[in-house]
């Protein structure tokens, strides 16, 4: 407050020196024109007043419209800053939609992409599972009609269960000895290397001993290694001779 009256102070003491010289000057410019003490005082004090009231008529009408046309700005400032922030705000609003859009579709490809592979995974591997027991159907059919003259029912099915245990690579110490009849080491090994042949499984040590758990009794006095050998001796004699490919017998 004291600070604002010190203003007002300094202000109107302004304003009436510069009247109070004005008025001199003009004195000053009577008197050299031949004017009297008495006509240039006269001038002296009517100009200093006419000055006052004139700043003070100024002052009174323009502070008015100064504070009319500042606060008429300062309103269209605030509202230009209100706009801007509402726009800005939406802006915002806007951006985080449009993130949203383009992150929402980007996750569902996502997870579609995720369950598209993980669908054709497991078809693959249904494939595989229909595909090895395709084989192992095609080879439990085959050993059935190769032994069906040799071999019981109880052996034959034996027989269909030991090549299971062989073409899912399980514990072999599983397969029981199957008896056949009629039947040479030869047949046997003919047999053994189109089961090999069908499955792949492992090296053909596997198949060599494969047989001779199987037919136990038949290669009771031969070595594996010596069946391993002889898998594909002599291919065409025998009973049952090697086969490329048994699944269309």
């Amino acid at each position: 407050m004291k600070t604002k009256y010190f203003e007002y102070i300094a202000v109107y003491l302004s304003v009436f020196l510069v009247c109070v010289f004005v008025g001199i000057i003009g004195r000053m410019v009577l008197l050299e024109k031949g004017a009297d003490e008495y006509t240039a005082g006269i001038f002296f004090w009517i100009s200093t007043g006419f000055g006052i009231l004139v700043f003070a008529i100024l002052s009174l009408f323009l502070n008015d419209l100064a504070t009319g046309v500042l606060n008429r700005f300062l309103k269209a400032k605030n509202n230009e800053s209100a706009e801007s922030r509402i726009s800005n705000e939406n802006l915002e609003k806007i951006e985080e939609e449009r993130q949203d859009i383009l992150i929402k579709p980007e996750l569902s490809e996502n997870r579609n992409s995720a369950r598209d592979i993980e669908q054709i995974r497991e078809e693959r591997q249904n494939a595989v599972k229909n595909q090895k027991q395709a084989r192992i159907d095609a080879a439990i059919l085959y050993a059935q009609q190769e032994f069906a003259l040799y071999a019981s029912d109880d052996d034959l099915k034996q027989l269909s269960k030991n090549i299971i245990i062989y073409a899912e690579g399980v514990n072999f110490e599983k397969i029981k000895p199957v008896k056949v009849k009629d039947l040479s080491n030869l047949d046997l090994y003919h047999f053994g290397w189109n089961i090999w042949n069908c499955f792949k499984v492992g090296k053909q040590d596997s198949v060599a001993q494969f047989l001779k758990l199987t037919f136990a009794e038949s290669l009771k006095d031969v070595e594996s290694n010596s069946i391993k050998t002889h898998l594909k001796d002599d291919d065409q004699k025998g009973i049952i001779k090697i086969m490329e490919d048994f699944t269309y017998y």
